[in-house]
């Protein structure tokens, strides 16, 4: 009966202090949870001289007007973007995969 209260008394101890490790690592890490997840792409700013791929072009002259229209003419695949991520406890990093 003395050792068999002993074994448990180890075992409770050994898991508590595993329990322990696994916290502490899990506070320390920032990498939880890495994976690629699609975004729908953003609208293009900037010169239209310049060809960009990672966002969606609309043609317009007054881009300001609350009450454009804006006609998305990519449809499927071409609307999203693949953003790599990974997260923590303490931060969270998004970063484009497919920009060429």
């Amino acid at each position: 009966m003395g050792m068999d209260r002993r074994r448990r008394a180890s075992l409770a101890l050994t898991l508590n202090f595993l329990a322990l490790i696994l916290a502490i690592s899990a506070l320390t890490t920032s990498y939880w949870c890495e994976g690629n997840r699609k975004v729908v792409k953003p609208f293009c700013t900037g010169p239209v001289t310049v060809k960009q791929t990672h966002c969606i072009r609309y043609n317009s002259s007054n881009i300001n007007d609350s009450r454009l229209v804006q006609y998305i003419w990519e449809t499927g695949e071409d609307k999203f973007v693949l953003r790599k991520f990974h997260t923590g406890i303490w931060f969270s990093c998004e970063q484009n995969v497919d920009l060429v």
